[in-house]
């Protein structure tokens, strides 16, 4: 069994702060030998993976996955009839009471955003604490959490050793793909693309929202000031310049050229783009003459609520219409084949679909993808109309063509904004994306 890579020792979530990230840590520690364990069979578990996150069927990737991950020399009474027990390092035995229960350990790694710390924080505890009372295995879910594509440079030189990714961009992962640590065809291996939940976008403003900001082509108004993560090096930048052009091409009837000149003269109003979202939240703070950040909901909500950004000082504007955010997750293939972490590293992501998890997501601000779990929980979020890739440009990778490869429109635009617009960057632009 693979242990070698560090875990905390407390039985509590810890967290220690870096200058790039803050690292997280929930282990959950195994009961005596002799505790009893239920395991099911395969197709047992698939129905229960179906009803779980109520759809109609469970991906074909994803029964594949439980029956590649099966060795072959085991048959199904010994691996998932009850009479074997499940092994997380990728191995099988018959009585894990034969391995000393200091080697009854897995630990695995998340490379997270820097918003969802707290919300991964619940998940791991919650389905550590399931997950160990079946298998009588200890569990550490180690978390690293910090920008998108900074995780995504980090992995694919090898300095980081991530299990999983739970990211806020789908070009992030795709990295990854093209780097050769999973398949290209990744979103089809989990429900609803990988996506176990989302957010969107909103606008935070001076309280008592002085300039009657609404919708999204007030930002394009004269007069009003905003902060902006920058697109060429932010994945909410990213994400907050794909809305704007989504809204702009509505309201001009698809016509690419109005859209356009709308979403220059958004950034034209910005006093400053920073390289990082954290960066941009930081300025709309400290200067108070700035009118608008464009701000992901989820941290706007959870922020507010610990009062981060007290109620006293800043509104929430839920526009009546926005782009959806997603938030993708995928395990690393090479790296889980590595440390033998297959097993746990999947169910952990599988298990973000069920209502459980999907309850805490909403808890944190999230929006669920489970359609009960979204109804129940209706009342936490503002009603708007949320615009998709799939629906404002063909899809993630249409729209990472059309706006961010080379020679791209965003390439163009942003020359012709630096050329003649006041908005400056914070700091030179960056080759690639830091958040």
């Amino acid at each position: 069994m693979k242990t070698s890579r560090a875990t905390a020792a407390a039985t509590t979530a810890t967290t220690t702060t870096t200058a790039a990230t803050t690292a997280t840590t929930t282990r959950i520690v195994a009961a005596s030998a002799t505790a009893a364990i239920t395991t099911t069979s395969i197709a047992a578990a698939a129905s229960a993976i179906a009803a779980a996150t109520r759809f109609r069927a469970v991906p074909l990737a994803a029964l594949a996955l439980f029956a590649a991950l099966t060795p072959a020399r085991l048959d199904a009474s010994g691996c998932c009839a009850g009479t074997g027990n499940f092994g997380l390092d990728a191995r099988w035995s018959g009585d894990t009471a034969s391995e000393p229960e200091e080697e009854r350990i897995v630990n695995i790694l998340n490379a997270a955003t820097t918003t969802t710390r707290g919300l991964y924080a619940e998940i791991n505890k919650v389905f550590g604490e399931a997950w160990v009372k079946k298998t009588r295995y200890s569990l550490a879910i180690n978390g690293a959490h910090g920008p998108a594509f900074a995780h995504t440079r980090s992995i694919a030189t090898g300095q980081s050793d991530a299990d999983i990714v739970t990211l806020d961009n789908p070009a992030a992962i795709d990295d990854l793909a093209r780097a050769g640590l999973l398949p290209a065809g990744w979103r089809a291996r989990l429900p609803n693309d990988s996506v176990p939940f989302s957010t969107t976008l909103v606008f935070l403003v001076r309280k008592g929202n002085p300039k009657g900001i609404r919708d999204w082509a007030d930002l394009s108004r004269p007069g009003v000031r905003a902060v902006l993560p920058d697109p060429r090096e932010s994945s909410i930048g990213q994400w907050v310049w794909l809305a704007a052009w989504a809204l702009a091409l509505e309201r001009a009837d698809g016509d690419s050229g109005k859209a356009r000149d709308d979403v220059l003269a958004l950034y034209r109003n910005a006093v400053a783009v920073y390289p990082s979202a954290n960066g941009a939240t930081g300025a709309f703070i400290r200067r108070k003459t700035i009118d608008v950040l464009p701000i992901l909901e989820s941290e706007a909500l959870a922020r507010t609520a610990v009062g981060e950004l007290p109620a006293g000082d800043y509104d929430i504007i839920t526009p009546p219409a926005s782009l959806r955010v997603e938030t993708p997750v995928a395990w690393l293939d090479a790296n889980v084949k590595k440390h033998e972490t297959e097993r746990v590293s999947a169910s952990l992501l599988m298990y973000l679909f069920t209502p459980v998890a999907q309850e805490i997501a909403a808890r944190h601000y999230f929006r669920p993808t489970d359609a009960a779990v979204a109804q129940k929980n209706a009342s936490r979020f503002s009603p708007v109309r949320l615009l998709t890739l799939a629906g404002a440009f063909g899809g993630w990778d249409a729209a990472r063509q059309r706006f961010f490869g080379p020679g791209s429109e965003l390439e163009r635009d942003y020359q012709a904004l630096i050329s003649g617009a006041p908005a400056q960057s914070a700091r030179p632009p960056s080759a690639k994306p830091v958040d």
